[in-house]
């Protein structure tokens, strides 16, 4: 070992040997060591420069470098290179096949990013620049450019969008073969854009309904991430300016959005066309088919049984209703019999026990008067019109009976029989009258309402006018007004509530006093119209004013009976007819109001199920005059009416 000696530089002039050291480190013993001209920065330096590589790019080779050597990568399982892909040159990076660079070409889409690494480092470690000997590293950058694109997700499904070796055709509607081997591939490939990544089978033959609807539902509503950015013409990096920069990137864009569109109507294409020729859609839709077919095959079966059930049911109504009618007939043809009979038995029973009377002489003596003849046959018809069958047969028994105890015995029989008869008939009347009376009674009980006072009908008269025909609640409004105002000044709360009128009451009251004032101006029209006469001197009492036929009482209190004016006649004064009837000799005055009062007193709606009892009522209230001659005269009255109308 040599030895080096040198020689220490003296002390500084402030030092002072007197003073006490110590020694803190020696100098270690020296060592031999080679010597380098430059370093390994120097070399990485270098290395970077020869390959223009960024610092970034040459750590990247480097690492990817090492790898590959720490983990033994065997080259062995490496692609074929043929001259044409490893004379690729890197400026054309757009147009090179980035898996066939990276030696997977075989896995393309599917390689997962581990297979994509390990091809990396077997491709770096085969061809790194500093194991050739000649230097060229074009291949190399290659081999950088596709591991720069597909280790990117963005830009691996860019270029992945425009995989040159992508088929994107699809089959021919009309192409001949089986449908699973001609689409299955097809779908398969095409679902490599999907951004969803649950993609549905496309199945078999004997998938389900609910299997190829979900299929077809997914691919009729497919949603792509495929983009066309691969595809641009012009690098809008390379523009010189700002607006042409952008003008270039709208352009690529316009591009962009078209070649998507033609993408999506060719997957829409190849969907409904699969759709169209997919047997198992036609199986489908022919049971569906079948189905409707069938449900309506029921559907029809069910309205011809129900028809048939009806029509059936129809004939057995018939069937029953006929034989009710038959049934019925033959009642009616027996009670008609039992009529006939019985009018035959009371006929000849009458015939019988008049002739009887007539052989006996009416059971009086040969000197009797005629009062006495006609009061013993009023007698007799009396017995007659009173007894049934029964009671007849019985009275003639009698009379035979008596016949053979000479005239006496008859006229005792025919009294009795008499007599018993008018106590039927007065018993029947009493019993009418009390069932009558309590009718009667029950009426006046229940209407406890006062009657309409003369400020309630001026109330209604001016709450007819407030409120005019069309307004909503016409005549609950009016009859709540008549409520409000039409009582007294201090009015009790017991006589407000006994005196609420209902709407019904109020029209009942405004037809009244609307036919009051038709009669007045009637009555004016008729004095007006009458000549004046010469004055007379009344002598007797003042005639009273006739009341109306309306039975209605005047809206206002009655004042005092006026004499009659003095240019009227006394004869004025007489009662009147209330409407003016065409003359007529057979009906005088009294007649005509007695005709017209019936006819106010028996309404027709209270005879709507038997209307020929009516007249009879009303011809018992008119003196002298039966029901046609009363219907005749009504008649009359009502076509004068119509006339009247007609002429105006």
């Amino acid at each position: 070992m040599s030895v080096l000696s040198f020689l220490l530089p003296p002390p500084p002039p402030s030092w002072d040997k007197n003073k006490e050291y110590k020694i803190y480190q020696t100098l270690s013993e020296c060592a031999v060591k080679p010597v380098e001209p430059a370093g390994q920065g120097f070399m990485d330096m270098a290395r970077r420069r020869r390959h223009k590589r960024t610092l970034e790019e040459d750590l990247e080779v480097m690492e990817a470098l090492r790898e590959a050597t720490a983990e033994d990568v065997n080259t062995d399982e490496d692609e074929y290179e043929s001259p044409k892909l490893l004379k690729s040159d890197p400026l054309k990076w757009k147009e090179q096949d980035h898996y066939a660079v990276l030696g997977i070409s075989k896995l393309r889409y599917k390689a997962t990013d581990e297979d994509i690494k390990r091809a990396y480092r077997r491709k770096v470690l085969k061809h790194h620049p500093d194991k050739k000997a000649d230097g060229n590293d074009s291949f190399f950058k290659c081999i950088q450019k596709a591991w720069e694109v597909l280790s990117d997700l963005k830009k691996r499904r860019e270029w992945d969008s425009c995989d040159p070796k992508f088929d994107d055709s699809i089959p021919s509607a009309k192409a001949k073969g089986d449908f699973f081997e001609i689409y299955t591939p097809v779908f398969e490939k095409e679902s490599r854009f999907s951004k969803n990544s649950t993609i549905p089978d496309f199945g078999t033959i004997e998938s389900t309904r609910e299997e190829v609807e979900a299929f077809y539902d997914f691919w009729f509503n497919f949603d792509s991430w495929r983009t066309f950015e691969m595809m641009d013409e012009e690098d809008a990096d390379k523009g010189e300016g700002r607006e042409e920069k952008r003008w270039i990137d709208r352009q690529n864009k316009a591009a962009r959005t078209k070649l998507k569109k033609e993408d999506n109507a060719r997957v829409n294409k190849l969907v409904e066309q699969a759709f169209k020729a997919d047997p198992r859609i036609k199986k489908f839709k022919e049971e569906e088919k079948y189905a409707k077919e069938a449900k309506k095959r029921e559907k029809e079966a069910a309205a011809k049984a129900a028809e048939e059930g009806a029509k059936k049911k129809a004939e057995e109504e018939q069937k029953a209703k006929e034989a009710a009618e038959a049934e019925e007939r033959a009642r009616a043809a027996d009670e008609k019999k039992g009529r006939e009979a019985a009018k035959n038995a009371i006929r000849k029973e009458k015939k019988t026990i008049k002739r009887i009377m007539r052989d006996h002489n009416n059971f009086l003596g040969d000197d009797a008067s005629a009062d006495a003849v006609a009061n013993q046959l009023q007698k007799l018809d009396e017995i007659l019109e009173h007894l049934d069958v029964a009671g007849l047969e019985e009275f003639r028994k009698r009379l035979e009976e008596s016949a053979n105890h000479g005239l006496e015995d008859l006229n005792i029989a025919l009294d009795e029989e008499h007599m018993r008869v008018a106590d039927e008939k007065d018993a029947k009347q009493k019993e009418q009258d009390v069932v009558k009376g309590k009718a009667d009674a029950a009426g006046e009980k229940k209407s406890t309402k006062p009657a309409w006072s003369p400020k309630e009908v001026a109330i209604l008269i001016k709450a007819v006018k407030l409120f005019p025909g069309g307004t909503i609640s016409r005549w609950e409004k009016i009859s709540e007004y008549v409520n409000d105002h039409g009582g007294e000044e201090n009015e009790g709360e017991d006589a407000r509530l006994q005196r609420q009128r209902t709407p019904k009451e109020a029209i009942t009251m405004s037809k009244q006093v609307q036919q009051a004032a038709a009669a007045d101006r009637q009555k004016l029209q008729m004095a007006v119209n009458k000549k004046p006469t010469l004055k007379q001197e009344i002598k007797e009492e003042p005639s009273t004013r006739v009341p109306e036929t309306s039975g209605i009482a005047e809206p206002k209190a009655a004042a005092k009976p006026a004499p009659a004016a003095n240019n009227v006649p006394l004869e004025s004064a007489a009662p009147q007819p209330t409407m003016m009837a065409p003359p007529n000799a057979n009906w005088n005055t009294e007649q005509q109001i007695a005709l017209e009062n019936a006819m106010r007193k028996f309404p027709a709606m209270q005879f709507s199920a038997n209307p020929a009892e009516r007249w009879e009522k009303i011809a018992g209230e008119v003196p002298g005059k039966n029901k046609k001659e009363v219907k005749q005269r009504v008649k009359e009255l009502a076509d004068m009416v119509k006339k009247k109308k007609a002429s105006k």
